[in-house]
């Protein structure tokens, strides 16, 4: 083949490599993404529930 082709064909796996690094770390990105919103939701399920149960102690705390 021709120097150019070769050049071309190598080029383009360089490309496609970069390509492969480029989605896996956006997966991994959407990944880390999913895990912290479900976990605030959680902490925030509980800090709700916590002022919930003492509705009374904070409106008393709050109207001092």
């Amino acid at each position: 083949m021709e120097p150019r082709t070769v050049d071309l064909q190598a080029q383009l796996e360089g490309m496609r490599r970069d390509m492969d690094v480029i989605r896996q770390n956006v997966k991994t990105i959407k990944h880390r993404l999913a895990y912290t919103a479900g976990g605030a939701v959680v902490v925030l399920g509980v800090l709700a529930w916590i002022a919930n149960s003492r509705f009374e102690q904070i409106v008393a705390l709050l109207a001092r």
